[in-house]
């Protein structure tokens, strides 16, 4: 007779990098090592710490760091978006010392949406600890995702079901597990949840059926559709899910969205010229591509600094440009100047018409 034996569960380490893109993914990881120091006897209620990293000054995260637990044998403390303060200030390389020489009584924690491998931060914490990074499922994969998020709440969906929540909230995972909590409070059902803090689906027959029309009904246009959602999808050249977007601004905002949607469009395709322009001479890399956005950005009306470019956005326009040449471009700029004049100067349908006609001349 054969004996099985339970996994070995994760070691805790002193240092920890939870990565991920998605709030609710980050949450999840963070619920983990939570669930794990409390096996392990910590009292999370009287010893843990979280901070902001944006407001932490070195100060706050060395008297953090360096208190010893009150009742249990470690605490924890997070530092939440570490991402948020640049490479060279000194919270970052007082932390990269502690990194060196961690507390032993101390866990400790640090959130963010993305940092590069190559940052000393992150070498140091894959050095003394470990990296959690948690990527988001694909958009090809994300209908089969919200299916197993349905059935971890106890929900039985179709890939149709799954697809309906999506065009209504979005793909935020967040957003997505809120309204799928909805639906199964509506139910009155609850998810089967593992000792690891995360869900397990019910039994095929244990789940109780979702109509689409009930998806509709209770969730229905519940998120806040952005402008620039619509300029995305403008620049990747998707003619039906511009007019789907439009659509769905027009209804929740009334015809006034339209000058803003002007103004984002005609900066999108500014900013897809000057990307075309450096493909054209040879020069389409992100880092020349930053630095002429930034040089043409303007202040804010308040007089602060322009917002900065990521390298993974500069990326990103640098592939969408490819799809265009630089006269449709600036043919799209004259005429959607033209589409701002008929706006302010004619009947609201035919405004409505001209930016549709713009817009879907642009994606063809």
């Amino acid at each position: 007779m054969t004996s099985t034996t339970a996994p070995a569960k994760p070691k805790l380490q002193p240092i920890n990098l939870i990565l991920s893109e998605q709030d609710l993914l980050r949450a999840e990881a963070l619920k983990f090592l939570r669930q794990r120091m409390t096996e392990e006897g910590v009292d999370l209620d009287l010893d843990s710490q979280v901070l902001e990293a944006e407001s932490m000054d070195v100060s706050s995260f060395a008297a953090a760091t360096g208190i010893l637990p009150f009742m249990s044998p470690q605490r924890l403390v997070v530092i939440q978006n570490i991402d948020k303060i640049k490479a060279g200030d000194e919270r970052v390389a007082a932390i990269i010392d502690y990194c060196e020489n961690p507390n032993p009584t101390t866990i400790l924690a640090l959130t963010a949406q993305r940092l590069a491998k190559t940052t000393k931060l992150y070498k140091a914490v894959a050095k003394s600890g470990r990296v959690v990074e948690r990527k988001a499922p694909e958009k090809r994969d994300l209908p089969q995702h919200v299916i197993l998020m349905f059935a971890q709440a106890g929900l039985k969906a179709s890939n149709l079901d799954a697809q309906t929540l999506i065009n209504l909230v979005g793909d935020d995972l967040a957003s997505l597990n809120s309204a799928i909590k909805q639906l199964a409070a509506y139910k009155n059902v609850a998810g089967n949840q593992q000792t690891d803090g995360t869900s397990q689906p019910a039994g095929e027959q244990a789940l109780i059926s979702i109509a689409q029309v009930e998806i509709t009904n209770l969730i229905g246009e519940t998120s806040e559709v952005k402008a620039w959602e619509l300029t995305d999808a403008l620049a990747n050249r998707k003619g039906a899910q511009v007019l789907e977007i439009l659509g769905r601004l027009r209804r929740s905002e009334g015809d006034g969205v339209q000058f803003l949607i002007v103004f984002m469009s005609a900066t999108k395709v500014r900013e897809l010229l000057t990307a075309r322009a450096l493909l054209d001479r040879g020069d389409g890399n992100s880092s020349a591509l930053i630095e002429q956005l930034q040089a043409q950005a303007t202040p804010t009306k308040k007089g602060g600094k322009p917002r900065s470019i990521q390298p993974w956005l500069a990326d990103r326009l640098l592939r969408q440009a490819n799809q265009f040449n630089a006269e449709e471009l600036r043919n799209t700029l004259k005429e959607l100047a033209e589409v701002e004049y008929i706006m302010k100067t004619s009947p609201p349908q035919l405004g409505r018409l001209a930016l549709v006609r713009c817009l879907l001349r642009l994606c063809q």
